[in-house]
């Protein structure tokens, strides 16, 4: 399928304004987050002398060494979830800011001079675009995200087993997605990742007006987004109204409780609004550069 470089490019705008509006004064208000893009880090006993940054030193009142290019490369894989539930959305869907959060990683990791891949996957892997740098392989993973549409159910660990064979270098994994697949396979699949040496990110995207129904209105129609089935109630009934609500806090809390255990076992998941989502996803990002935690 050619190429299509008019979405590219205006992908490519939406990211571009997406940076500018995250400035780097916006991105230090952000408790951990250094306005220094991980050029600089503390110097380590038998680092280059060539390489010690005299002036930041001083300011810090630390030994502070400049990075070398080489020193900061870095794999990054996005995984991006496409199935049915990311179609949903009040206003834009989460699919639609998952894209965009997608797009501004890779812009930034290929501008940082970093490999990045991307998979999108649903209940098996959509499109997958190995990795590789540059702004030729930039445009492969806009092409495909430019394209992307939500269908199918969520299979995640199927899709982290068929993904890992072409990721063999330690990587920084970001996930993003609705966590609506089933819990246990969740959780299989990111120890899949962390056994193999891998960093995991796992954005889980909601929108905060998901389980709002609509005023003024006897009836709703529910679809079903995996399935495509759809069902009419009342939502005026209060044995309803009791219902839903019970559901909904059920529903709620097994994915805190299920958050909770993954953080324990030392994943790390960010529960984000879908209109926070390219903010966090960014600082998240910075946050791993900074720390070095994917460098070869």
């Amino acid at each position: 399928m050619p190429i299509e470089l008019e979405k590219i490019r205006a992908l490519e705008k939406i990211v571009k304004l997406n940076l500018f509006q995250l400035s780097r004064q916006r991105l230090a208000s952000i408790k951990g987050v250094s306005t220094e893009f991980a050029d600089l880090r503390e110097y380590v006993l038998g680092d280059d002398l060539r390489f010690m940054d005299w002036k930041a030193t001083a300011r810090k009142g630390k030994l502070m060494l400049r990075e070398r290019m080489e020193e900061r490369e870095q794999n990054v894989l996005i995984m991006l979830d496409t199935s049915g539930s990311m179609g949903l959305g009040s206003g834009a869907t989460k699919l639609q800011h998952a894209v965009f959060a997608s797009a501004t990683l890779a812009y930034l990791a290929v501008r940082d001079k970093n490999k990045v891949a991307l998979a999108t996957f649903s209940d098996f892997v959509n499109d997958f675009v190995g990795l590789g740098a540059g702004r030729k392989h930039l445009y492969a993973v806009f092409d495909v995200l430019a394209n992307v549409t939500a269908q199918g159910r969520t299979g995640l660990e199927y899709s982290v087993w068929r993904v890992l064979p072409h990721i063999k270098s330690r990587s920084l994994v970001m996930i993003i997605t609705d966590m609506s697949d089933e819990p246990e396979s969740m959780r299989r699949a990111f120890e899949i990742l962390t056994l193999n040496g891998h960093k995991v990110i796992v954005f889980n995207v909601y929108d905060p007006n998901a389980y709002k129904l609509p005023e003024g209105v006897d009836a709703v129609t529910f679809k079903d987004p995996n399935t495509g089935r759809e069902v009419t109630l009342n939502i005026k009934d209060p044995l309803f109204r009791a219902t839903y609500d019970a559901l909904v806090h059920a529903d709620e809390e097994r994915r805190r409780e299920f958050v909770r255990r993954c953080r324990g076992a030392g994943i790390d998941i960010v529960s984000i609004k879908t209109t926070e989502l390219v903010e966090h996803a960014l600082v998240r990002y910075l946050k791993a550069k900074k720390r070095g935690i994917v460098a070869r």
